[in-house]
C-alpha cells in the first residue's frame, strides 16, 4: 500500500516538473558590449518584461521596479551610454555566440512590447531622442528611407555560400536580412551624429527559424546560417562602437513568440478551470434570492404586477441544450462586468501623479528662495552677535536704564 502510494506522488512530481518545464519560455539575454560606467556580472536569470528597466537604468533613467535584477551595476554614473544598440531574434531559444557575456532569459512577452515599453520610458523624458526599430524582414524596399539614411547592400556572393542557396526562399531571405545587417553597420558611423540625448536602435532578426526548421539545428546549412548571423553582429558591434567611441550599450537577445503565446494560453486554462468555483458560489446566492422572491410573490397574491415577475422568473429558469439558463448567463455577464470595473479602477489608481509644465519652474523658486533666506538669516544672526554694543549702538540705546536723546 505504502509502495503504491509513493509511485502516484513520485507520477504527480514528474507532471508537476513536465508542466513547469512546458510553460517556462527559456532564451538567451548576450552582452556584447558595455562601457566602463555599466557592469554586468553574475548569471541570474532576467525575465523579457524587465529589460526595459535594465536597458533604461543603463542609460541613466530611474528604475521603477527596485530591486528586481540583480545581474546589472552603474559604477560612474557621469559616463553612461550614448546610446542602446538591441538585436532581437526571432524564433529560437539561444544563441551560439562566442563573445559576450550571456545571460538566462525568461521570455514573456513578445519583443515588440518591450520596445514600446522602452520607447514610451524615452519619451516621457524628452521627445527628440533617436528612437529606431528596424525589422529586417520587411526587406529593403519596405524600409525604404530608414532613420540611418539609405541603406546600399551589397550583392550576395553566391560562391562563399557552402550549403545555402539564392534560389530556394527561406535561404534568400535570411541572406538579404544578413546583407542589410552589414548594410546598417558600414551606414552607422557615417549617419549618427552623437548627442547629449540617449539613442535606442531597435534591430529585429526574423527569418533564422525557417532555415532551422527547413534544415534541422544540426544540420550544415544552420551552422552556416549561425556563422553569418555571427559575423553580422560582429561587424555590428564595431561600427557602433566607432560611433559612439565606446559609449554605447550592444545586447542581443531570443524571442520565440509561439512559447509566449503557448503561456498565455496555459494561464487561460487555468482561469477557466477555477472559474466554475466562483461562479458556481454566484448561481447559488442567484437561486436563494430567486427563491425567496418567488415564496414572497406566492404568499401576497396581489397584483398582475406580481404574476409578470413571477412569469419572467420561470422563463429565465429555463434551460438550453447546453443545460446552462439563460438567468445564469446573465450573472456571467454580471461577474465579468464587475471585474472589468476593478481591473480599470486598479489600473487608473497605479497611474502617477500629472504635473504641468509650471511645476519646475515654481519648484526651484521656491528652492533657491528658502535656501538665499536661510543663509541670509543666519548671516544676520552671526553679525548682530558680534556688533560691538557701545553708547552710540542701537543695543546701547535699547537697553539703558535711561534712554539716551539728542538735543
Amino acid at each position: 500500500m505504502a509502495i503504491s502510494f509513493r509511485i502516484k506522488m513520485f507520477k504527480l512530481f514528474l507532471c508537476f516538473v513536465a508542466a513547469l518545464v512546458a510553460v517556462k519560455a527559456s532564451g538567451d539575454f548576450v552582452v556584447l558590449h558595455s562601457p566602463n560606467s555599466v557592469m554586468f556580472n553574475g548569471n541570474e536569470e532576467v525575465e523579457q518584461s524587465l529589460l526595459k528597466e535594465v536597458l533604461a537604468a543603463a542609460l541613466g533613467f530611474t528604475v521603477k521596479l527596485r530591486g528586481i535584477w540583480s545581474g546589472i551595476s552603474i559604477t560612474d554614473p557621469f559616463r553612461l551610454p550614448e546610446a542602446v544598440v538591441a538585436v532581437a531574434i526571432e524564433g529560437v531559444d539561444s544563441l551560439d555566440i562566442p563573445k559576450g557575456k550571456r545571460f538566462p532569459l525568461n521570455v514573456n512577452e513578445v519583443e515588440e512590447t518591450t520596445w514600446q515599453a522602452l520607447r514610451e520610458r524615452l519619451e516621457e523624458r524628452d521627445n527628440d531622442n533617436t528612437l529606431v526599430r528596424i525589422s529586417l524582414g520587411d526587406g529593403l524596399d519596405a524600409l525604404g528611407q530608414s532613420a540611418l539614411g539609405e541603406l546600399k547592400p551589397t550583392p550576395i556572393d553566391e560562391t562563399s555560400l557552402r550549403a545555402l542557396s539564392l534560389g530556394k526562399e527561406e535561404d534568400k531571405k535570411f541572406l538579404e536580412e544578413v546583407q542589410l545587417l552589414h548594410a546598417i553597420a558600414n551606414k552607422a558611423p557615417s549617419a549618427i551624429k552623437p548627442d547629449s540625448k540617449p539613442d535606442i536602435y531597435w534591430l529585429v532578426v526574423s527569418s533564422l527559424r525557417p532555415i532551422l526548421d527547413t534544415y534541422g539545428s544540426n544540420s550544415t546549412a544552420s551552422r552556416e546560417a549561425l556563422s553569418l548571423l555571427n559575423n553580422a553582429l560582429n561587424v555590428i558591434h564595431d561600427a557602433f562602437i566607432q560611433a559612439y567611441d565606446g559609449q554605447v550599450l550592444i545586447v542581443a537577445f531570443t524571442n520565440d513568440a509561439t512559447k509566449v503565446h503557448h503561456i498565455r494560453s496555459v494561464t487561460l486554462d487555468r482561469q477557466k478551470r477555477d472559474a466554475p468555483d466562483t461562479q458556481d458560489d454566484q448561481r447559488g446566492e442567484k437561486k436563494k434570492i430567486e427563491d425567496e422572491e418567488d415564496s414572497n410573490t406566492s404568499n401576497n397574491n396581489t397584483s398582475t404586477n406580481y404574476s409578470d415577475m413571477n412569469n419572467s422568473t420561470a422563463n429565465s429558469d429555463t434551460r438550453d441544450d447546453s443545460g446552462i439558463s439563460e438567468n445564469q448567463d446573465m450573472t456571467n455577464m454580471d461577474i465579468y462586468s464587475n471585474t472589468q470595473n476593478i481591473g480599470q479602477d486598479v489600473t487608473i489608481r497605479s497611474r502617477s501623479k500629472d504635473y504641468t509644465e509650471n511645476y519646475p519652474i515654481i519648484f526651484n523658486i521656491l528652492l533657491w528662495f528658502g535656501v538665499v533666506f536661510v543663509f541670509s538669516l543666519f548671516a544676520i544672526c552671526i553679525a548682530i552677535s558680534q556688533m560691538d554694543p557701545g553708547r552710540d549702538s542701537i543695543i546701547y540705546r535699547m537697553t539703558s536704564n535711561r534712554m539716551k536723546k539728542d538735543n
